[in-house]
């Protein structure tokens, strides 16, 4: 887009305070961006940084349709508010839990029978022989 067009739609319109349906975030556009996001998500406002991350789902999974990339996203978000915005330190203390968890089952995985090497011998003697010997000459 030109940017004197985005100056005369400044001029010519009047700006509107619009809420993202993802994140809560508002923003000031004019009626004409308004619309175009719009139609663009299918009739859903959607704010420039919850946009990049539809975008960006779209881009890593070419088989999602822009819709369920755009439900996924509202999907994170409104879990995320729900969750993590009203109590931080309880969602601190889950995402602690889950890395505990996920370390302990990583630990499991590791100490399964068969997977170990053995030693057939030890050298613990040997070296306390060879130790014993020096400290008589």
């Amino acid at each position: 887009m030109n940017t004197n067009k985005i100056v005369e739609e400044l001029n010519g319109s009047d700006v509107q305070r619009v809420e993202c349906e993802c994140c809560g975030m508002s923003e000031d556009c004019t009626p004409t961006y308004i619309r175009r996001i719009k139609e663009f998500f299918h009739g859903k406002w959607v704010c420039g940084l919850c946009s990049e991350a539809v975008k960006e789902q779209m881009k890593r999974t070419p088989a999602v349709t822009k819709e369920q990339a755009l439900e996924t996203h509202m999907s994170l978000c409104k879990k995320y508010n729900r969750t993590t915005r009203l109590n931080p330190k309880l969602s601190l203390a889950v995402s602690m839990r889950d890395i505990a968890r996920k370390s302990s089952e990583r630990r499991t995985i590791k100490d399964v029978p068969g997977s170990k090497i053995v030693r057939t011998m030890s050298c613990g003697p040997r070296l306390d022989v060879n130790f014993k010997r020096s400290q008589v000459q």
